[in-house]
């Protein structure tokens, strides 16, 4: 009986389940290595936000620096380039789907930045931004690039709709040098009326269901293995 389980068709199944085993056993761990960045990045975003709102040129006075500077909270005075404002597509917010408003924002320091005014609504068109000078509010975030699988953006300097905010793609749009980050705006002062578009809230500083993931793929582990104990037991006996 023990010859038989040496047999080529039952060492393809031994191989089987011990690959099996193995894989579930990697997501588990990989399960677990995402709990973990998702606690390093609540703990970032929790230190980054609640630092005292300081100037642009404070916050990035030269080089940018994401695991610095991301989320740090920054004001700015200056004025919106309406003419040159794009839409990041495919967002959706409270349920409804619908797009963000990105408009550049020069300081009156002479420094360019994608402001991420807010989301708005399929059914609504794009609400204006403020003219004039104003002072804004916002949290510095890092630029997005695509994914392996990401969908791809025009590269035409017309294309006024993207997927994400890829600030160096967007720069060719809006004909100048941006910032290599862009706001994700808070406030703008003076306040406008209308209230779109609407603030963009922050993660949720929760842990996700990872871990209770990571305990999902482990069980199955654990039943793989008896399973397999058990069959070879009732072979043998």
């Amino acid at each position: 009986m023990v010859r038989k389980l040496l047999s080529p068709r039952w060492v393809l199944i031994h191989i089987g389940v011990v690959s099996l085993i193995f894989f579930m056993f990697n997501l588990g761990f990989w399960q677990l290595n995402r709990l973990q960045d998702k606690k390093d990045f609540n703990s970032i975003l929790r230190a980054h936000t609640s630092t005292p709102i300081q100037t642009l040129d404070k916050a990035v006075p030269i080089k940018w620096n994401k695991a610095s500077n991301e989320w740090v909270r920054v004001s700015i005075t200056g004025s919106y380039d309406s003419s040159k404002a794009v839409t990041i597509i495919k967002r959706s917010q409270d349920g409804a789907a619908g797009y963000n408003s990105a408009v550049p924002f020069t300081s009156t320091s002479n420094r360019t930045i994608l402001v991420n005014r807010g989301f708005v609504p399929l059914v609504m068109s794009t609400p204006a931004a403020p003219t004039g000078r104003i002072e804004i509010v916002g949290y510095l975030r890092a630029s997005q690039s695509r994914s392996a699988l990401g969908p791809i953006d025009s590269t035409d300097a017309s294309n006024t709709e993207f997927q994400r905010f890829d600030v160096p793609l967007i720069s060719t749009h809006v004909g100048r040098t941006l910032e290599p980050m862009f706001l994700q705006l808070i406030q703008e002062s003076p306040a406008p009326s209308s209230q779109w578009p609407a603030k963009v809230p922050l993660p949720p500083l929760d842990e996700g269901t990872h871990l209770s993931y990571a305990m999902q793929w482990f069980f199955f582990c654990l039943v793989a293995f008896t399973a397999w104990v058990v069959v070879i037991r009732r072979k043998i006996l």
